[in-house]
């Protein structure tokens, strides 16, 4: 029978190459039936003869059917034929070699390596290396009598199909050549489904890396005294593991505490854990997968969360992570689907890629001021999401943190995030609420594209750069305020955005505005901006398509000066002076550094702006002016200076307040009157301002 080429048949193990060419020789007397004998062959490259059946071989002068390989050859695998009948498939042949024709199974005839007497100078059975079926399982075989247990398919769906026990001895024997099991190779048993239980014997010292991977019916293994190395992943996805042992004597793992796991001993580190595991008090670390698809919730004590410890993790509800804990690893909780709160101690620091993935009944989460960054991917569709707080000392928020967290209302973002990575809020189309920080100096690409909800937003002074389609297709957006620093709004930034109805830039300059920023956006748009660099923005290629207007402060009649703070925002009201051309509004902190500087021209519309946080656009009115600037400190002191100045800059008055953003806190008049009651709110309590007095809701005076 004709054998076809085909690779998987030849991707086998190469140990033991010498530099002398390869012979294979075959006894006469084993295949005298056959008028003629063939060889074909083949190597990871290819064929090497051009068709077959192959070259034919003749006798060499002891009467044996001999071949010798090109010296560039040192790993081949052969086939004996006369055309018609073949042998089985001899794999991996490094070393010269004799055979002799055996028993006849089906149409493959089955080979046995011989002694080649003279031929080959040997007294000794040969030692063959390669790759061999003994029993129920694969071995490869080393030249040093060696074995180590190999998978039958590399296809894990294929891979030792319908093996449920895999009882591994300590020896094989093949061609009269006893080999000892030293080692269960890389992916070995990876993929045997039905395989349930296996017998590890004391001979066997390493486990390879993915070993045992979604030997998804396994219940128990036992490691014997005699392994020292289990390779990353060895145990990966074996879903119904309920016992896990060590023996006693083992010199690098333990089971301590009958745990039911696998741990480190020099380190104290737990590597491969169970659904009945008991994680010891004196485990300081849990490594990377150990416990990644175990299905059932375990106890945690006090230790430090590294890649993948709860992977998949499907039926836990709640976690608590204790504050000994330091980071949360890569997939630590990847597609915990059932996860519905998790508390994260005040001692973690960072929060690995893909942490929280896919834990769609995730609800809220808090992430304490420990924490200084969050991974790629940390929260990526966390459908069920509704908040999210980000702590105070999170300087960056990675790429797709919370991508797709479709029922996410609300964020609030520390103030020291400096940057939100691409694609971090994308397509949280419940955003209604978002309050950047000044500490944000960038805005990565897709960072909120597809947040439908959002309606109004603000762009703090300290940004100086907004990526590429950052707030595409954000269809709810009526107004944009953009704080001025920034210099360059990348390409479909706002594209999409056809419902917004005013811009207001404080940048003095017009910004960069790059292929379609704000495509499809209606050349009605109101567009405001500072007064003395109006015809900037009008002569400017892309600015001046739409209705550019001069920055104001609203009408109202006052004649007092007013300061109403909210977290991170002031109304500020002030009224008109005789003769004043100008109104100077400076606003500072309690260490006396500028935050703000605002100037009105005489018909409350601002000129310039100075460190300035972005504030609200409307017209003026000269009986009295109102202004918000918004993007302060929440919880932060200020004092805010107003001067009103003559064409000569002359000062005809002057006035300086205190307030707080935790509460209202100041009033002060520049021209003397009757102060009006009103209700106002300080520090969540409703009060009655009149006549310079607070007065609670009872009329009781409150100093």
């Amino acid at each position: 029978m004709k054998k076809i080429f085909t690779f998987f048949l030849v991707l086998v193990a190469s140990v033991g190459i010498s530099s002398a060419a390869i012979t294979v020789r075959l006894d006469p007397s084993s295949c005298s039936s056959w008028s003629t004998v063939r060889l074909w062959a083949w190597t990871d490259e290819g064929n090497v003869f051009d068709s077959w059946p192959g070259q034919i071989v003749s006798k060499d002068g002891d009467g044996w059917y001999a071949y010798t390989f090109s010296s560039s050859i040192t790993s081949v695998s052969i086939i004996w034929t006369n055309g018609t009948d073949q042998t089985v498939d001899i794999t991996g042949v490094t070393s010269s070699t004799c055979y002799e024709l055996d028993s006849q199974t089906g149409t493959a005839i089955k080979v046995s390596v011989v002694n080649c007497g003279s031929e080959g100078g040997q007294n000794e059975p040969i030692v063959v290396s390669g790759r061999y079926k003994i029993g129920e399982l694969y071995y490869n075989l080393n030249e040093d009598k060696t074995a180590e247990v190999t998978y039958e398919l590399r296809s894990d769906e294929n891979n030792y199909k319908g093996l449920t026990t895999a009882n591994i001895p300590a020896s094989v024997t093949y061609s009269g050549t006893t080999y000892s099991v030293t080692s269960i190779g890389e992916r070995a048993f990876s993929g045997c489904s039905g395989l349930t239980s296996v017998t590890i014997p004391n001979s066997v010292t390493s486990i390879g890396e993915s070993a045992f991977n979604r030997c998804s019916s396994l219940t128990s293994v036992t490691i014997p005294n005699s392994v020292t190395s289990i390779g990353e992943i060895a145990f990966l996805w074996c879903s119904s593991l309920t016992s896990l042992s060590v023996e006693a004597g083992n010199t690098v793992y333990d089971s301590r505490n009958n745990c039911n796991a696998i741990i480190e001993t020099s380190t104290n580190t737990l590597i491969v854990g169970c659904q009945n595991t008991t994680i010891p008090n004196s485990v300081t670390s849990i490594g990377n997968y150990a416990f990644c698809s175990c299905s059932s919730r375990f106890c945690v004590l006090g230790i430090c969360t590294e890649n993948n410890a709860f992977s998949a993790c499907s039926s836990w509800t709640s976690m608590t992570i204790p504050n000994s804990v330091t980071s949360i690893g890569n997939y630590a909780f990847y597609y915990c689907s059932s996860l519905t709160s998790v508390t994260i101690g005040n001692s973690v620091t960072s929060i690995g890629d893909n942490a929280f993935y896919g834990c769609s009944s995730l609800t809220s989460v808090t992430i304490p001021n420990s924490v200084t960054s969050i991974g790629n991917f940390a929260f990526k569709s966390c459908s069920s999401l509704t908040s999210v707080t980000i702590g105070n000392s999170v300087t960056s928020i990675g790429e797709d943190a919370f991508c797709y967290c479709s029922s996410l209302t609300s964020v609030t973002i520390g103030n020291s995030v400096t940057s939100i990575g691409e694609d971090a809020f994308m397509c949280c189309s419940g955003l209604t609420s978002l309050t950047i920080p000044n500490s944000v100096t960038s805005i990565g690409g897709r960072a909120f594209e597809g947040c439908s909800g959002l309606t109004s937003l603000t762009i703090p002074n300290s940004v100086t750069s907004i990526g590429e389609r950052a707030f595409y297709y954000c269809s709810g957006l009526t107004s944009v305020i953009l704080g001025t620093s920034v210099k360059v709004i990348e390409g479909r930034a706002f594209g999409g955005c056809t419902a917004i109805e005013s811009i207001t830039c404080y940048s003095m300059r017009p910004p960069t505005v790059n292929n379609g920023a704000f495509e499809n956006l209606d050349y009605s748009t109101i567009v405001y901006v500072p007064t003395d660099y109006l015809n900037y923005y009008k002569v400017h290629d892309s600015w001046g398509l739409y209705d550019v207007r001069p920055i104001g402060a609203s009408k109202t009649e006052t004649t007092e000066v007013k300061v109403e703070p909210t977290a991170t925002t002031a109304d500020i009201v002030w009224p008109a002076v005789e003769n004043a051309a100008t109104y100077e509004l400076v606003i500072k902190d309690k260490n006396g550094n500028v935050v703000c500087t605002l100037i009105f021209n005489a018909n409350g519309q601002l000129t310039q702006i100075a460190f300035g946080a972005p504030a609200r656009d409307n017209t003026a009115q000269a009986a009295g002016f109102a202004f918000t600037v918004t993007g302060l400190e929440e919880g932060t002191s200020y004092d805010l200076t107003i001067t009103a100045k003559d064409g000569n800059g002359t000062t005809l008055d002057e006035k300086t307040i205190a307030f707080s953003t935790s509460g209202w806190t100041g009033v002060d008049a520049l021209q003397a009157g009757e102060l009006r009651s009103r209700k106002v709110l300080r520090n969540g309590e409703v009060l009655i301002l009149r006549g310079g007095k607070m007065y609670n809701l009872q009329g009781v005076e409150v100093k």
